[in-house]
């Protein structure tokens, strides 16, 4: 089970075993699951651990050099994306979300054979003003990219910043949905934890926190 994973995750950075960030990324996570389930509470108290290991991130860096880390962080965006799928179905099969080379050749194709649809729903829906849906939309298709080519580190930050930044710059036009701009900024910080760029990281999640608290 996850919290199994994230006790271990917890220990293992205590113990400079592994990486800050991928504490982050897992504890994010977790606050999100929670939240799903109705547990607020607990998605409080994940947020808040979280964002403490943040502000650690944001002050000193990383404790150890670690090697390439964005397959945690790709694996768990991806990951987060679930809900908004249509269910699989043998014609229109979909990758097992969070175990992302496991999926076959075709399955991971026909899920990113999506984008030329997504694209043009976006542009509809940007013509209409329907910026809720279009935000949405936007998200789904990051994550496709993310999947494609989100472990690749060369020149990350530069090609995936636009797509997180749309993401904020579309929920800041959205005043009456907080939710949806926790998850924009949310989404950018942990894209931000994956580049190192953990100052603005730890304050696009502040950001978030603060939001989702005064709900």
């Amino acid at each position: 089970m996850f919290r199994e994973l994230l006790e271990e995750t917890r220990r293992k950075a205590a113990g400079q075993r592994t990486a800050l960030a991928v504490l982050t990324w897992e504890l994010v996570h977790f606050s999100r699951m929670r939240e799903s389930a109705g547990d607020g509470a607990g998605a409080a108290a994940a947020r808040r651990e979280a964002l403490g290991v943040l502000e650690e991130l944001a002050t000193t860096g990383e404790p150890k050099n670690w090697s390439c880390l964005l397959g945690w962080w790709r694996t768990l965006f991806v990951l987060s994306g679930r809900a908004a799928e249509p269910a699989a179905s043998p014609k229109s099969p979909m990758p097992p979300f969070g175990a992302a080379l496991g999926c076959s050749r075709d399955v991971r194709d026909g899920f990113l054979g999506m984008l030329p649809d997504l694209e043009a729903e976006a542009t509809r829906l940007r013509a209409a003003g329907r910026l809720p849906q279009l935000a949405d939309v936007r998200r789904r298709i990051g994550i496709r990219v993310a999947l494609r080519e989100g472990d690749r580190p060369h020149l990350f930050e530069e090609r995936f910043t636009p797509y997180f930044d749309e993401g904020v710059t579309l929920a800041r036009r959205l005043p009456d949905d907080p939710a949806r701009l926790a998850r924009a900024l949310t989404d950018r910080s942990m894209f931000l934890v994956a580049a190192r760029s953990f100052e603005p990281a730890h304050a696009d999640f502040a950001e978030a926190v603060a939001l989702l608290d005064d709900r």
